[in-house]
């Protein structure tokens, strides 16, 4: 996964501000540096970045200037052999957009990061002081996900996580507690109209026997009548 460029279009103090990387240049170096003095924006870069991979949080403090409906966040990614561009909004279901502002599953991001959550990325990826220290903790009490993460690594297992990320993504996309869509969604409307067009065609018993009786008798004065007829034109031909 490569970050090409990184929208803040409505987050925090930024309003329609883009960091642009460029392209990679085969051969070359594919390091950036963002630097600035305190309070120039930063840590409000790098939880962005965050917020766009795993969704912005429920109590984010990033909404001082720009409220919770109307923030967003943008990106163009390299990731998966293409290069793809991903939007996050303040929602609580289908936060993450294409370049179409047509909802995408979380997993279409989450299948290049190996299986990490949001925590892990943070302990492994934020050089602060904070993350940092917390790290060193986690490694040393070995708890959390973080030694589990590096278990899989020297075990590797690196690929697995990745299977679970694509079979998590297949999983919201057949059931999503809450969610409108989805392939269980579906085969739910598609059973309520197929109940439906049964009651339609459904007969009750006791109409089912008044139209056999109905038809039986309709079939014995046809017969009576043909009877009839057949004996009229004999009598006529003679």
């Amino acid at each position: 996964m490569r970050v090409n460029r990184l929208d803040l279009t409505r987050y925090g103090k930024f309003t329609d501000h883009t960091i642009d990387f460029g392209a990679h240049a085969p051969g070359g170096c594919d390091l950036h540096i963002v630097y600035g003095p305190n309070e120039a924006g930063k840590s409000t870069l790098f939880n962005g970045w965050l917020d766009l991979l795993f969704g912005i949080g429920a109590q984010s403090s990033y909404n001082f200037l720009h409220p919770y409906p109307n923030m967003r966040i943008g990106a163009e990614i390299d990731i998966g052999g293409e290069t793809r561009e991903f939007v996050r909004i303040k929602r609580q279901q289908n936060s993450l957009l294409d370049g179409r502002d047509q909802p995408v599953p979380d997993g279409a991001l989450l299948a290049g990061l190996a299986g990490l959550d949001r925590d892990s990325y943070r302990t492994m990826f934020s050089l602060d002081d904070e993350t940092l220290e917390q790290g060193g903790e986690s490694i040393l009490a070995s708890r959390g996900d973080l030694g589990e993460l590096l278990f899989s690594a020297s075990a590797g297992l690196g690929e697995l996580s990745q299977r679970l990320v694509r079979m998590r993504s297949e999983t919201e996309g057949f059931y999503k507690y809450r969610a409108r869509s989805g392939r269980l969604a579906e085969l739910k409307t598609e059973l309520a109209g197929l109940k439906a067009e049964r009651d339609r065609l459904d007969t009750q018993a006791s109409d089912y026997a008044r139209l056999t009786r109905a038809h039986e008798d309709a079939s014995r004065r046809h017969a009576e009548a043909s009877a009839e007829r057949k004996a009229i034109a004999a009598r006529l031909a003679g």
